[in-house]
């Protein structure tokens, strides 16, 4: 009961951040962006019941990969857009136009991917966030934790993958320590029933 009452309560707040992040989004530049926690966390809740199995990459045992001056980001958008669960955070049925695009969970799976196909630069941060190997590694290391972020679309100069949120439906006393330690840094944390650490 009280699960859903919070939930209700989520959606509200995310109705208003949402059309915050959509004036946002289209006017936004380089240092993009930030919609909330309450948005993307309501929204994810929505996905989650689409979350399949835990899938353990093998890349979540390779090494950190060497640091590029710049990184070749793959410029293939159609297809990395395709493969991003982009989050309608409007609930009217529009998820990714152009500009910013905020997309959750994504399992270790799915960060693997990215990391691949070389669309997240393992060393991006969203400002005081740990690194996206960092974030990837914190999934890999949590079964049922996943990573959120944003895509910035191909005609910026700014074209990434940016990570900004790591969440999970569910904690227990290990998770809810770890990520104490974890999200030190992060400007929202919550660690009540769900995980939620937000670096805007």
């Amino acid at each position: 009961m009280r699960r859903s009452i919070n939930l209700v309560v989520s959606v509200g707040v995310a109705v208003v951040c949402g059309l915050v992040a959509v004036a946002f989004s289209a006017s936004s530049g380089p240092s993009d962006p930030a919609v909330g926690p309450a948005a993307v966390g309501a929204a994810t809740s929505e996905m989650a019941d689409g979350v399949g199995a835990v899938v353990r990459p093998a890349l979540c045992d390779a090494d950190r990969p060497a640091a590029r001056d710049a990184f070749p980001f793959n410029r293939d958008a159609a297809r990395r857009d395709s493969m991003l669960p982009f989050l309608d955070l409007l609930g009217n049925g529009e998820t990714f136009t152009g500009g910013a695009g905020f997309f959750g969970p994504l399992d270790a799976a799915g960060l693997a991917t990215l990391f691949d196909e070389r669309w997240l630069d393992p060393d991006d941060r969203q400002n005081a966030a740990p690194s996206a190997w960092d974030i990837f590694q914190f999934v890999c290391d949590h079964p049922g934790t996943h990573a959120q972020g944003y895509a910035i679309s191909l005609d910026r100069e700014d074209y990434r993958v940016s990570l900004e949120t790591v969440w999970a439906p569910e904690i227990d006393d290990v998770l809810r320590a770890d990520a104490v330690e974890f999200c030190v840094d992060a400007d929202a944390v919550e660690t009540s029933d769900h995980l939620e650490c937000f670096w805007d």
